[in-house]
């Protein structure tokens, strides 16, 4: 009775033991580590900002390896869902409305859109202010490369290159957060 206790005892910590070990062996290297929709970064950002009238027209464009593109086509609403979400969510945040958003894909190149027009942004006649699109960021429009009637930039958020242009139709003066026509 004892032997075969033993026995039986033997053989199922030899069990575990070896199922241990080949799981343990398979998780250092042997299998790559799967993707969540949740973990995944783009490339290249390009955020495109043209002030009309009452609205700023705004227009974003994400670049993703090919890996992670993957994962965006297998999981599209969840994707739409969480982008949708977490813009949506920043935006109301500094009281700014969304009118006609859209998203979408582009294979050919990798790459996720998101376009829409802002409300709430212009202050005063001839002025905007952009503390929601920098709330977040790392600089100020000082940051900026600034030509006739335009502000640039282009480097590096959160590891991300990024490119970023503010468009107006006119002249312009700017302070950390504000655009205004200047005189």
């Amino acid at each position: 009775m004892m032997n075969k206790r033993f026995f039986y005892l033997s053989g199922v910590s030899g069990l575990i033991i070896l199922i241990i070990l080949i799981t343990g062996c398979a998780g250092r290297g042997g299998r790559k580590k799967i993707l969540k929709i949740e973990e995944i970064k783009p490339i290249k950002n390009t955020i495109e900002i043209e002030a009309k009238g009452e609205v700023l027209d705004y227009r974003e464009e994400s670049f993703w390896n090919e890996e992670s593109f993957s994962l965006i086509l297998r999981a599209k609403e969840k994707f739409r869902f969480r982008e949708i979400g977490f813009f949506k969510e920043k935006l109301e945040s500094h009281n700014k409305d969304i009118l006609e958003l859209k998203m979408g894909l582009n294979e050919a190149f990798k790459s996720t859109f998101l376009s829409c027009y802002i409300k709430g942004a212009k202050y005063g006649s001839n002025s905007y202010e952009f503390h929601w699109l920098l709330a977040e960021l790392p600089f100020d429009l000082f940051q900026f490369q600034r030509s006739l009637n335009e502000l640039n930039y282009e480097g590096k958020v959160n590891g991300i290159s990024t490119t970023i242009r503010l468009i107006f139709r006119y002249r312009l003066n700017h302070s950390n957060e504000y655009v205004w026509r200047a005189k």
